[in-house]
């Protein structure tokens, strides 16, 4: 069962918006010292000059100017800020919710779906993990099927054996190894390990079915 959209309960739900956040506030910071050196320090030069007038003047003009950017700069300051908190949400969100669905994976819950909200980021990515974890659920359908065959034709043969029917055992056997083979090419699929590692033993060969039941019983010395 696809798992519902998540609701926020806090206006940061992560260690990465606390940094964006930070990260665009200090930015903002960089270019309003640079604009205010840009535009103040003139002001200030003239403020030390001989001429009394360009000194009124200039402190006409500082003040006249301190009056009005100051609060423009702190409503960009706190504007910024609430963008930056959005626009987060939009990336952040998405990135939580990949992390509770990988971790629902991890437990074996494969019914599981990344279900973004409307205007979320990252809708390519949702979409190539719901394609994961359905390619996944595929997979092991495929390797459920047989094995529950193999199940069903076990305890055939153990029935089988239990009354000394040779024709069932005999039956039962073929059938196990057309199951087995399903089951291997089903668990081909998969590759547990990118490479070999130490110490493995490459002299190995993967157990078979007998086949026939005298295949599997001991030999005895004449």
């Amino acid at each position: 069962m696809a798992t519902r959209p998540y609701r926020r309960q806090r206006i940061l739900i992560d260690r990465f918006q606390y940094r964006l956040l930070v990260i665009n506030l200090l930015y903002f910071c960089t270019i309003l010292l640079i604009f205010a050196t840009a535009l103040f320090l003139p002001l200030i030069l003239e403020l030390h000059s001989d001429s009394i007038l360009k000194q009124a003047e200039a402190a006409s003009q500082f003040l006249s100017l301190h009056a009005r950017v100051w609060p423009a700069l702190f409503l960009v300051f706190v504007l910024l800020a609430f963008h930056s908190i959005f626009v987060s949400h939009r990336i952040v969100g998405p990135l939580y919710r990949f992390r509770t669905t990988f971790q629902a994976v991890a437990a074996g819950d494969l019914s599981v779906r990344a279900i973004l909200r409307k205007h979320d980021y990252l809708e390519k990515e949702s979409e190539s993990v719901n394609q994961m974890i359905a390619s996944l659920q595929a997979k092991v359908q495929d390797i459920e099927a047989p094995s529950q065959q193999v199940r069903t034709l076990v305890g055939a043969l153990e029935r089988a054996i239990e009354r000394g029917a040779v024709e069932d055992m005999h039956q039962s056997i073929k059938e196990l190894r057309v199951h087995v083979e399903r089951l291997q090419g089903a668990m081909a699929q998969f590759r547990l390990a990118p490479e070999k590692t130490e110490g493995e033993d490459e002299g190995a060969t993967p157990v078979t079915l007998p086949a026939t039941p005298e295949d599997a019983a001991p030999h005895t010395r004449a």
